[in-house]
């Protein structure tokens, strides 16, 4: 048998049978740990756009926030449903008062899709804070638009500078050098050997809160 032509091919396809079994089983055992690790980590990331005006709101810090997670999570923030507007929204409450919002935006990258989070003021002209969560730029360049010097840039801005404007709502912004220091509130700095990446950031935050700020200029949060 083990010298007919038949042997090696019956051979590895037991083998091939064998290990999908293990494989499907693992997965099966592992999928729900890994859909609520994924679940607490993107909750987290809502939970550090908003820490900040939770804590303002709250008379602590915002580590103090954090650290209470899930706890604070589920004190603080619930998810909103609008009919008709097509992105994921999440309100932080303190005693009943909404202090911010935080919205799922996305945008193309270089190399693929990305997702973001953020959180603004409650008139939704002030972005508070800025996180990528899920990208596919190349590591080392583009993929480092999710460091904090970058993302901080955006922090606590202005970014609704023409509230009345039918076509853009936000203002224009030039990027300049990684190594150069911003001269106005309109300069900022680009990811060094990404500056397609660097663009992308700027018009996935420019298209979707056009989208925003237009689609509750006319409907009820």
């Amino acid at each position: 048998m083990k010298d007919s032509f038949w042997y090696p091919i019956v051979f590895m396809l037991i083998m091939v049978i064998i290990f999908a079994g293990i494989l499907s089983v693992m997965y099966r055992f592992s999928a729900e740990k890994i859909e609520a690790l994924q679940r607490d980590s993107y909750q987290q990331a809502i939970l550090g756009t908003l820490a900040k005006a939770i804590a303002e709101a709250e008379g602590s810090t915002m580590e103090e926030i954090l650290a209470q997670y899930p706890d604070s999570y589920q004190e603080y923030i619930h998810e909103q449903s609008v009919t008709g507007f097509e992105r994921k929204i999440y309100i932080a409450e303190v005693d009943g008062d909404v202090v911010a919002y935080c919205f799922e935006i996305h945008g193309k990258g270089l190399w693929g899709s990305m997702q973001a989070l953020i959180s603004t003021s409650i008139d939704l002209r002030t972005i508070l804070d800025f996180d990528i969560v899920n990208q596919h730029e190349t590591p080392g360049l583009g993929a480092r638009i999710e460091e904090d010097w970058f993302l901080g840039q955006f922090r606590d801005r202005l970014f609704v500078i023409n509230p009345d404007s039918e076509e853009d709502v936000s203002g224009s912004y030039e990027f300049i050098a990684e190594t150069q220091t911003p001269e106005n509130d309109q300069q900022l700095r680009r990811v060094t050997g990404a500056t397609i990446t660097s663009d992308s950031v700027i018009k996935m935050l420019r298209d979707e809160i056009n989208y925003i700020y237009n689609y509750f200029r006319n409907n009820e949060l």
